[in-house]
């Protein structure tokens, strides 16, 4: 398919089709490097409506920066070819991910989520909302960095909108239910988007399917979520909180922004038992209607229909109960009304009575165990008369050791007695709390993870990237400063560290140098330099050409650094025949070949030499030229010199 676009981009193959247009796996032959080029299809080419959207997306994605986000490096258009050139992403999306594997274990649908709201809080923060995610618009790298693409129906803010009426353009399974309702795309409806996608990675599968799109878009406005702990209970309570919250039809119980979501992926994991969220909708907020029948279908007039608030029976009857109680006890007499509130306040003494009994002498206040040892704790309660529970908890902690005890029940300074059974929360070691290791050099920061713990090991994977970052500085983390880590879960115990490789090689322009120069130059970039010499009119040792072309980065890591450059020899000019002819007519030739002439009359001189080897032939005619007809010269204006004779000379009369 050898296609070039922009005499840049040469195409390789179809790697993607979408509504809009095509994805080709491209080479940019300038800067050496494959990319993923995106060509509006020709036949929306000439559709103004579908250049306009294409053309957004080159602005709203050319925007955003971010290690989640597809880069783009390049918009344009070439022969009516409107195309943007982005970084290519080996790998696969979410979609067929989760198509191959199923469901994926929590950790690392957190680990996914994470990236994924990342990306999105940052084009939120620059007030470009995405308006269609999936899992289909996902790419997943061999490495497991999530990088989001597809902004083709993003909106921003600051734009107009190429139509006046807002089209549901995001896919029906992610839809929130705003949209379906026809409101306008806000930054909620892609929070809702990403719920759904936090949701089927839990699952392995949407949570509403149905025979039509309409179908599907009421299950969204009408129903509840499946519950994700009855598929699985080991997800915990908090992270199938996080799609609640996510997918809450009501934007007032929806999570606000991406960023706010972030937050409590971040975090879930550290409080995992807690409550189950639950939101209460009203399915009617309206009065019930309350028809009298002895005038609902006799009368003729129907333009009053009378309404009250129907009040449960319950509620009814208390009301009832505490007037008739209140109407009863003002009845009284005042000897009753005594007699009455000298037996109440008997029943309490008698209450408070008994509540003493079972509190006490024998009773005691418990102790504060936090920061003991379980050992420790049986011998300090060895004189209360109550047991430990065999049950004992344990539970990472931030504060306490491995072995120490977190927390009792009953706690700290409560009654116990004897005979009572004292559970125990004891740690079974406190996280790992990982810090900020962009700016350390990538031994110091291995150090540094390595000091965490003395237990167990932290895996640091290291990933190398091109940055302007000194070579071996960490420039990104893929788990930020205060993440803990379970030291008991090996799983999660791994840390991608992204170091800078250095900066790219640019080559300068050496064109113009003398050869010494540009060798010098190139020698301190660390390249081999090749010399190739050619004919030209520039001066000989001067640097004509080079291999790489004026801007060619090169990677860092790139051994091949060979640069060939080509110097110029000079020019060769061959140096005429004049002999015998007019001196005048010979002093032309040369001249008009580039030459500079000088004469020289012999005719008086006393040089027995130049006599000797130019000897008299007639007169004002070339007796011999230097250097000599046929010489090669290298230079332009080389002068030329021609012997003649403007008289006879007296030796020559004298022979005659």
């Amino acid at each position: 398919m050898a296609k070039i676009i922009a005499e840049r981009y040469e195409l390789l193959e179809l790697i993607g089709q979408g509504g809009m247009a095509d994805v080709y796996l491209a080479q940019d032959i300038i800067l050496n490097r494959t990319i993923a080029i995106k060509i509006l299809r020709t036949s929306l080419a000439k559709d103004p409506i579908y250049v306009t959207r294409f053309q957004r997306e080159a602005s709203a994605a050319a925007a955003l920066s971010h290690r989640n986000i597809v880069e783009i490096y390049d918009v344009g258009e070439d022969e009516d070819k409107y195309y943007i050139v982005m970084e290519y992403v080996p790998g696969t999306t979410l979609k067929e991910l989760i198509l191959k594997r199923g469901a994926v274990h929590y950790i690392e649908a957190i680990d996914i989520m994470k990236q994924i709201v990342s990306g999105i809080a940052k084009a939120h923060q620059l007030g470009i909302i995405h308006r269609d995610l999936k899992p289909q618009n996902i790419l997943v790298t061999d490495s497991g960095v999530a990088k989001i693409a597809d902004f083709g129906i993003a909106s921003m803010q600051s734009l107009a909108q190429v139509t006046q009426t807002d089209v549901i353009m995001g896919s029906l399974h992610y839809l929130a239910p705003e949209l379906a309702r026809g409101e306008k795309a806000t930054a909620q409806s892609d929070v809702y988007a990403l719920g759904i996608v936090f949701y089927e990675l839990l699952r392995g599968e949407v949570p509403f399917n149905g025979e039509s799109p309409v179908n599907i878009a009421l299950k969204h406005m009408q129903e509840d979520l499946p519950s994700l702990l009855d598929f699985n209970p080991s997800i915990p309570q908090s992270v199938e909180n996080i799609v609640i919250k996510a997918t809450a039809k009501n934007l007032n119980d929806r999570y606000q922004s991406a960023a706010e979501m972030l937050d409590d992926i971040n975090t879930c994991l550290d409080r995992p038992n807690e409550e189950k969220l639950v939101f209460s909708y009203d399915s009617d907020d309206e009065p019930t209607i309350v028809v009298d029948p002895r005038t609902a279908f006799s009368s003729n007039d129907t333009s009053e229909v009378k309404t009250r608030e129907e009040k449960p029976v319950e509620e009814e009857e208390n009301d009832n109960f505490f007037k008739r109680f209140v109407k009863k006890i003002k009845g009284l007499s005042t000897r009753s009304k005594v007699i009455i509130g000298a037996v109440t306040a008997l029943v309490i003494l008698g209450i408070a009575f008994v509540i003493y009994l079972n509190t006490g002498s024998d009773a005691n206040l418990m102790p504060d165990l936090a920061g003991r040892t379980v050992d420790e704790a049986r011998e300090l309660l060895d004189d209360y008369g109550v047991t430990i529970s065999d049950n004992i908890v344990e539970e990472l902690s931030d504060e306490y050791d491995k072995g120490e005890i977190i927390e009792t029940d009953p706690k700290a300074g409560t009654s116990i007695k004897e005979g009572d059974v004292i559970s125990l929360t004891v740690s079974s070691g406190k996280y790992i709390v990982l810090e900020d290791y962009v700016g350390m050099t990538q031994s110091e920061a291995e150090k540094a993870i390595a000091d965490l713990s003395d237990d167990v090991e932290i895996e640091v994977v290291i990933e190398e990237e091109v940055s302007s970052s000194p070579r071996g500085e960490v420039i990104d983390q893929d788990k930020d400063s205060g993440t803990k880590l379970d030291p008991n879960d090996e799983s999660n115990l791994t840390i991608t560290l992204t170091v800078s490789k250095g900066d790219y090689i640019v080559v300068d322009n050496y064109i113009g140098m003398s050869q010494s120069e540009a060798e010098a130059a190139l020698k301190k970039l660390g390249f081999t330099v090749t010399i190739e010499t050619e004919e030209s009119e520039e001066a000989k040792g001067t640097v004509i050409d080079q291999s790489y072309n004026k801007g060619y980065r090169l990677d860092p890591d790139d051994d091949d650094r060979n640069i060939t450059l080509t110097v110029s020899s000079g020019k060769t000019y061959q140096v005429r025949d004049v002999f015998d002819r007019n001196i005048n007519s010979a002093k032309t030739i040369l001249e008009n070949n580039g030459f500079k002439v000088r004469l020289v009359d012999l005719s008086n001189s006393t040089d027995q030499t130049l006599l000797s080897n130019y000897p008299f032939r007639s007169v004002n005619t070339v007796a011999g030229q230097s250097p000599e007809a046929d010489t090669t010269v290298n230079e332009q204006g080389t002068t030329v010199t021609l012997y003649y004779y403007s008289s006879q000379p007296e030796s020559a009369n004298e022979e005659d």
